[in-house]
């Protein structure tokens, strides 16, 4: 950096958590650029002009810092801003982006409206922050991006668009993480902090009567302030933590934890089994039911299910579901499906994909009024196009999540258009949703569809199960076996232990994910840190042979 003087970017730097970080960062000698509009906690409107700002504030204590009012969600504009700062200022060492919006959302509820602006803020805003500043640190050979992810991304929580952004957030730093040039960080915060954005949902929550169990205004006093996310923030950001990068951490004001990427649990083999519907009905029960439930596989002793491949296919279960909706633009895909489905005397009837909520219950009400009553709603859309296998790997990855906001937004108007018609009904219905994870979009996106699938049961009393599947083979390889699972989902008595799993069909093999939880906990009693926080963090993240500086600045 020549000995000029290190600049950030925090978006949502205006105030809570936002403004803490900028005027740590300010007091350790950064240049502190905040981007935030200035809105109401939903967005929905701007803020009366205050003549004291995190900027003013910084620069009243001595700092340097000026304020900018662009919005995230606009790609030109964060663009042009990244560019004119490097140029002025002579780079852009770091971003920070806290932006955020908060709104009423989740599995059955919420506003279409709503879910956009939650997933365009989130995630689109995420996007667009990264894609102008990762060509610029790039160009530099040094930079570091933070992003935020939340709990609501990565435990169950029906926090709707909220949640699917976030959870494809953490996916997106754990990409990236791997593939960032050298000099480049990409990490992520998932903060718990007293802000008036936790402030509005407590308040929400109490107006609808949720609040109680310990939770609610009690949790909300017994939080952190957001004060004490500004030496974390801070910390994730400075040059000494070069060596970490595509980590997600749970911070609390006095704790730290790392957040652990969805793993593969249990794996089984699909290619030329004499009966892959056999495989499922014994590997199922007896592996991918009992590893989601303890979120481990309970292999790695004696070898199991070895005859199961060469087992002569038994009587094809026909279940309780009889008639199904699939949604898909995938022929191979929708063939499959209809096949293997039709075999177990289920009727299927084809619907076009639709683009948004009200598209989709539109065309599900017309199939019901055409057929009468379902009982299952497969949806398999297609994904955005690969990039190809290109030299700088996070130009891939943020090309290939082109186009994921609208591809979240129309997995999830299938979902509402399901729990609605179930509601209406007052009848059991099964959604499958497998999701085209071939490219670093698809695995964010299928990440989002198993977090919203989580929540499924608990939100509209039992009556919606859904199930989220990954294919991450063509469809030409993953086609049979993707159909021999769904079978297996709509008609076996024991599926609904999978009910929010995150099911994987790769070429040759069946698989289940883990969901994303804490992995190891630092305890340390208070916002600063620590300076033997370093060493453990490299112990934790498995960096092992690297030299740590002894003290933090």
């Amino acid at each position: 950096m020549s000995g000029r003087q290190r600049v950030a970017v925090v978006t949502g730097g205006g105030g809570g958590i936002g403004a803490a970080i900028a005027e740590e960062l300010a007091r350790r000698g950064w240049y502190i650029v905040t981007v935030d509009p200035l809105v109401t906690v939903d967005g929905t409107e701007r803020l009366t002009e205050n003549a004291e700002t995190t900027a003013s504030r910084i620069e009243a204590a001595g700092g340097s810092a000026r304020a900018s009012s662009a919005s995230v969600t606009d790609a030109d504009a964060v663009r042009a801003l990244f560019q004119e700062l490097a140029d002025e200022l002579g780079g852009l060492d770091a971003v920070v982006n806290v932006a955020g919006i908060t709104r009423k959302s989740g599995f059955a509820e919420g506003t279409e409206e709503d879910w956009s602006a939650l997933l365009h803020v989130h995630l689109g805003g995420y996007l667009n922050v990264l894609a102008a500043a990762l060509p610029l640190m790039a160009a530099a050979g040094h930079g570091r991006m933070l992003g935020v992810t939340s709990g609501s991304g990565w435990r169950a929580a029906d926090a709707g668009g909220y949640s699917c952004a976030k959870r494809a957030v953490a996916n997106l730093t754990w990409q990236l993480g791997r593939v960032v040039p050298p000099g480049v960080t990409v990490n992520a915060i998932s903060p718990i902090a007293a802000t008036r954005m936790v402030a509005a949902a407590v308040e929400r929550a109490r107006q609808e009567g949720r609040v109680g169990g310990g939770g609610g205004l009690s949790l909300f006093r017994s939080m952190p302030g957001p004060a004490d996310m500004g030496p974390i923030g801070a910390y994730l950001v400075d040059d000494r933590l070069g060596w970490c990068s595509g980590r997600v951490f749970f911070t609390g004001g006095s704790e730290l934890a790392l957040i652990d990427e969805p793993r593969l649990l249990e794996v089984v083999r699909s290619q030329d089994a004499v009966s892959l519907a056999g495989v499922l009905r014994e590997v199922v029960p007896r592996a991918f039911a009992p590893a989601e439930a303890k979120q481990a596989s309970e292999g790695g002793g004696n070898p199991r299910f070895g005859p199961v491949f060469e087992a002569p296919d038994g009587e094809i279960e026909a279940g309780e579901v009889r008639s199904c909706v699939v949604v898909s633009d995938r022929p191979a895909m929708s063939s499959s499906l209809a096949a293997v489905l039709e075999a177990r005397s289920i009727a299927c009837h084809h619907v076009e994909v639709a683009g948004g909520f009200a598209e989709a219950a539109s065309r599900l009400r017309s199939v019901v009024e055409s057929v009468g009553p379902l009982d299952a709603v497969v949806v398999a859309r297609a994904g955005g196009p690969s990039t190809g296998h290109g030299a700088d790997g996070w130009q891939q990855v943020l090309a290939e999540h082109e186009g994921i906001i609208e591809q979240i937004h129309a997995d999830a108007g299938w979902a509402r258009a399901a729990a609605d018609y179930a509601s209406g009904a007052g009848r059991p219905l099964r959604l499958v949703t497998l999701t085209d994870a071939v490219t670093a979009g698809g695995r964010s996106r299928a990440q989002a569809s198993a977090q919203l699938a989580r929540v499924s049961r608990a939100t509209t009393e039992g009556r919606v199960s859904a199930f989220a599947m990954s294919i991450e083979a063509t469809d030409k390889e993953a086609a049979r076996p993707a159909g021999e699972l769904v079978a297996h989902l709509l008609t076996a008595p024991g599926a609904g232990a999978l009910v929010g799993a995150e099911l994987v069909v790769g070429a040759g093999w069946l698989g289940l994910r883990s969901h994303p939880r804490p992995l190891t906990s630092v305890v340390y009693g208070g916002p600063q840190v620590p300076p033997w926080l370093d060493p453990v963090l490299g112990e934790i993240v498995g960096a092992s042979g690297r030299a740590w500086p002894k003290e933090v600045p």
